[in-house]
């Protein structure tokens, strides 16, 4: 289980948890409200209202859990952040990866790049998001880099850093650009991007 404890403003102090309790269970509700509500409208058309329709509450039930939106927005980072972590563990494994992750239609890659493509939106925004981006992304890459050197012993730290940089660059390119590509990818384009995912990740 992932806690993060964020010490910025309104998520100061705030640790998040995902037991399987009433109360969080409840929480899971509103994210996954929240969650289809932005994936179809974006952060800023999202309202407290259209939360609790969509989750089948009314706002003060909401604000049982949640201080605000910027709080549901912290928790949905960190939801994010676990679908990335879990992602990029099996991108890291390279079996299939291209046909698994981007050679089809994945309805999981679908809501990880829209929402990673919101939160970044807001966070150009909002001060508080912005920090907790950061925090998320150093994350993200602190662990990339532990499972490079996990899986290549020999590597020196720097870089194991320098991989993580070139397959973040492959990876996002790819999930911002899914919308223009061709798909099914053709075998020229898997074999280019398999060497370089291998000239990246050796075994």
């Amino acid at each position: 289980m992932l806690t993060f404890q964020y010490t910025v403003q309104k998520c100061k102090k705030m640790t998040f948890n995902f037991s399987k309790s009433l109360s969080d269970e409840r929480r899971q509700q509103i994210l996954d409200a929240t969650e289809q509500n932005v994936i179809h409208k974006g952060f800023h058309k999202t309202s407290m209202q259209a939360i609790a329709k969509s989750a089948k509450l009314s706002v003060g039930q909401i604000y049982r859990y949640f201080n605000d939106k910027d709080d549901i927005i912290c928790a949905l980072v960190e939801q994010t952040t676990k679908r990335h972590l879990s992602f990029m563990s099996e991108f890291l494994n390279k079996e299939n990866w291209l046909t698994r992750h981007f050679s089809e239609d994945n309805e999981e890659i679908h809501c990880i790049r829209i929402m990673t493509l919101e939160i970044k939106a807001e966070a150009s925004r909002n001060a508080t998001i912005s920090k907790i981006c950061k925090e998320m992304n150093q994350r993200l890459r602190l662990r990339a880099t532990d499972i490079i050197m996990e899986k290549s012993p020999s590597l020196s730290k720097a870089e194991a850093v320098a991989r993580v940089e070139a397959l973040s660059i492959l990876a996002e390119g790819m999930l911002s650009e899914w919308d223009y590509t061709t798909r099914p990818f053709t075998q020229e384009t898997i074999k280019l991007y398999n060497t370089l995912l291998d000239s990246i990740l050796p075994d």
